[in-house]
């Protein structure tokens, strides 16, 4: 459950934004007009909004910006911007091949900038958040005969 009323309110973005894309692939399924084959090229732009919710969210919880985080910043938002660009000549000039290249630049771009950024958040102190621990044979599954015996 979310702590504070901004990861709550983030969530209902995400959500919202998981479910118009579900919504543009429903509409576009059958492929008979124009506009149900634009909804199902573009069904991943509401998904790359997410994915940009997700950077932000994991930017406001660094506890400072390092040369090399604005670095790589800049660059994933040129590259999420040139995506957007490409995406757009390509809608507006019929180039549909422009259309999976653009998604591509943004999904690349996002995902690089959101695994940086995760790679720089602080560690926890009190140790592994999670790790797997050897089985010991005390430890193995009771049988069901073993159940129905007690």
């Amino acid at each position: 459950m979310p702590r504070d009323r901004s990861s709550l309110t983030l969530g209902v973005l995400v959500g919202l934004l998981v479910l118009v894309s579900v919504l543009m692939i429903a509409f576009g399924l059958p492929e008979h007009t124009l506009l149900q084959r634009r909804l199902l090229q573009l069904y991943s732009v509401p998904l790359s909004g997410a994915l940009a919710l997700g950077v932000m969210h994991v930017l406001g919880r660094l506890p400072q910006l390092t040369t090399a985080t604005r670095v790589v910043l800049v660059v994933a938002a040129a590259v999420t911007v040139a995506g957007v660009l490409a995406m757009a000549v390509g809608l507006f000039t019929g180039l549909d091949a422009l259309l999976p290249l653009g998604q591509a630049l943004m999904w690349l771009s996002l995902g690089f900038a959101l695994l940086y950024l995760v790679g720089q958040l602080p560690r926890r102190r009190e140790g592994r958040t999670f790790g797997l621990r050897p089985v010991d044979d005390d430890d193995e599954d009771i049988g069901h005969d073993d159940i129905a015996a007690t």
